[in-house]
């Protein structure tokens, strides 16, 4: 596929699904924030689940197709125009060459993910939208709720703070990326002074700062850290939250191993019906 970036935007990149198994040599996973608006992006496309996408940051972006080319766009955080005609998510879009696709601001969302595959018409003329869509609803609401694991150091918090980090909300800071997301809000307190030894770490885990704020880790995130683990964030929920931007607010409910499990089985399930109903197309 022939593409030229014309402009970036907020934040654009080429991101596979992570570098797994590496970790022990203290290389971070990296890979999409968002794998599940990034995989209906590429069934849409009918590419390989795990293809590699572009990753768009908010708004900003500006594509030139070079070729013909039919792409699928999911996630949200813009508004996607090709040619100044607003185009809709999760649907399949044949693009004549040497259109240019921009992406414009949009009031909720944090990343869209757009897959590209050859065209499957000989030549194409105009855009041609398919008249069917996959059936993903993002949570458009800018108060999310992440389901969240307790923590190898979760009794070392004081009892307040416990308490207040599951009924509580926590907002996004403007100083979060795809290492980390820095929460503002209740102070956490540890029931005395400790210093954990650099201990391992990976996306999803929430650290508890030196002043008391969480981290939650996300994509880029180091292999090693030393600030206490209070929680892990339930993989089915790493979308939800990697859709979250700045001021947003966040609320952790307590979710026991087994459920977390279960509930990224469903997700997975989900993708699988998509992914039939894409080959009935």
């Amino acid at each position: 596929m022939n593409i030229t970036i014309i402009k970036p935007g907020i934040q654009s990149s080429l991101q596979d699904f992570g570098k797994w198994g590496e970790q022990a040599f203290g290389v971070s996973i990296g890979g999409v924030m968002d794998p599940i608006a990034a995989k209906i992006a590429n069934i849409i496309c009918k590419n390989n689940e795990e293809a590699p996408v572009l990753e768009m940051t908010l708004h900003g972006t500006e594509i030139l197709f070079n070729q013909d080319a039919s792409i699928a766009i999911t996630g949200s955080g813009s508004i996607p125009y090709i040619n100044n005609i607003k185009i809709p998510f999760n649907k399949l879009i044949q693009v004549p060459r040497f259109s240019v696709l921009k992406t414009k601001p949009s009031a909720v969302g944090c990343r869209s993910y757009l897959a590209m595959t050859d065209a499957t018409s000989e030549s194409i003329q105009e855009i041609e939208i398919s008249t069917w869509q996959i059936n993903y609803a993002e949570n458009f609401s800018h108060e999310k709720i992440i389901h969240c694991i307790p923590g190898p150091e979760w009794n070392w918090f004081d009892e307040t703070s416990q308490k207040n980090f599951f009924s509580h909300q926590f907002t996004v800071s403007n100083q979060s990326n795809r290492m980390g997301y820095r929460l503002e809000g209740m102070q956490l307190k540890t029931k005395e002074k400790k210093e954990l030894l650099s201990t391992a770490v990976t996306k999803g885990v929430i650290q508890v700062t030196h002043e008391g704020l969480p981290i939650v880790l996300m994509s880029d995130a180091q292999t090693t850290g030393g600030y206490p683990r209070i929680g892990r964030i339930a993989g089915a929920d790493l979308s939800t939250l990697a859709q979250c931007r700045p001021s947003d607010k966040i609320s952790f409910k307590e979710i026991s191993e087994e459920d977390s499990i279960n509930r990224w089985k469903d997700q997975q399930l989900m993708l699988k019906k998509i992914k039939n109903s894409i080959g009935l197309t």
